[in-house]
């Protein structure tokens, strides 16, 4: 019996975790510097088989608007990373994607419909999969797990535009709105904000995903920290700046932002919600993530296409049906 519970250690201590995290929103709003920052944040395991190539927006700076405009994403792109949190090793793949238009009805829905497409192209990959005689055992979840949804700071909560991209995208993937470039509000300002966001969510019944409790399941302490999360929906963000900075009282290096009256350091989570939002999607939310993606998301999918593919199939006999009695009559 030891041995066996032996050879299920080694197989769970040698497992690995997918997760696939996507980000979306209008231009300019930070969401390559999120991801440079989750990055710059990960313990990535250099001992993994596949060296990854990485994107070079990960070490551009953006704090000019030349600098923003040359490296702003022209194109959807993706990266994976074989990183380890918490004792835990993951398969992390990051997806970024271009800014939003905000000046061209026409092409903002196209933009749009290419995520969405991206999204759906993900649950095809498994489709396929599910209808081989022979599955690969070795096959990955590509399916987009979690959705960043960056807000614009300068509206009054959710403006008509990003009501109708949330819309499309929740019947789809699992999103989390935030707030980005938090440190251009003052602390009232953004509680102000989020609260605007949340009365928009709740009025137009957008299903962004709300930090389910399982009471039964989870341990006491891990559910006051799971419960804890829904209050700070929408995550607030800030993007550190491309400078050697360090804490005026410690002397140790952090990654923030310096102004005239003080620093902030993006870790601080006084400051802003990028370490609740990490670990949301690195540790206590990620399994859940992947089972309702998996079991809601992928599963409606399925049943849609399968009754497609039915349609079609009818139709096709009706139109053949059809013909041969035309043709009978001629």
């Amino acid at each position: 019996m030891s041995a066996n519970m032996s050879r299920g250690s080694r197989r769970r201590k040698h497992a690995v975790s997918q997760l696939n995290i996507m980000v979306v929103g209008f231009s300019s709003l930070g969401k390559t510097s999120f991801i440079r920052m989750l990055y710059n944040t990960l313990c990535v395991r250099e001992y993994s088989k596949e060296k990854t190539e990485l994107p070079a927006s990960l070490f551009q700076s953006s704090e000019t608007a030349q600098d923003a405009a040359a490296s702003s994403t022209q194109e959807l792109y993706s990266f994976t990373l074989d990183v380890e949190e918490e004792g835990e090793k993951i398969s992390l793949t990051l997806v970024d994607s271009p800014g939003f238009v905000r000046d061209n009805e026409l092409r903002l829905d196209v933009q749009v419909t290419e995520a969405l497409r991206y999204i759906e192209s993900q649950f095809d990959h498994t489709l396929a999969e599910e209808t081989k005689v022979k599955r690969n055992p070795k096959a990955q979840d590509s399916q987009i797990h979690a959705c960043l949804y960056f807000i614009d700071n300068t509206n009054n909560g959710l403006t008509d535009k990003d009501i109708r991209i949330l819309k499309r995208l929740t019947a789809r993937v699992n999103v989390i709105p935030v707030v980005a470039k938090a440190d251009l509000l003052t602390t009232t300002q953004l509680a102000n904000l989020k609260q605007a966001i949340k009365n928009d969510l709740k009025e137009h019944s957008i299903p962004v995903f709300d930090f389910p409790v399982d009471d039964e399941l989870m341990d006491p302490e891990v559910e006051e920290v799971v419960a804890n999360a829904q209050s700070f929906i929408p995550f607030s963000l800030i993007a550190p700046e491309d400078a050697d900075l360090s804490d005026p009282t410690t002397g140790e290096k952090i990654r923030g932002r310096q102004y005239a009256w003080g620093i902030i350091d993006c870790l601080n989570p006084k400051h802003c919600d990028f370490v609740e939002l990490r670990n949301v999607l690195l540790s206590s939310h990620r399994k859940l993530f992947k089972d309702i993606t998996l079991e809601v998301f992928y599963e409606q999918y399925r049943t849609e296409r399968l009754m497609a593919r039915k349609a079609s199939k009818m139709i096709t006999k009706e139109q053949k049906k059809k013909l041969l009695e035309d043709l009978s009559e001629i």
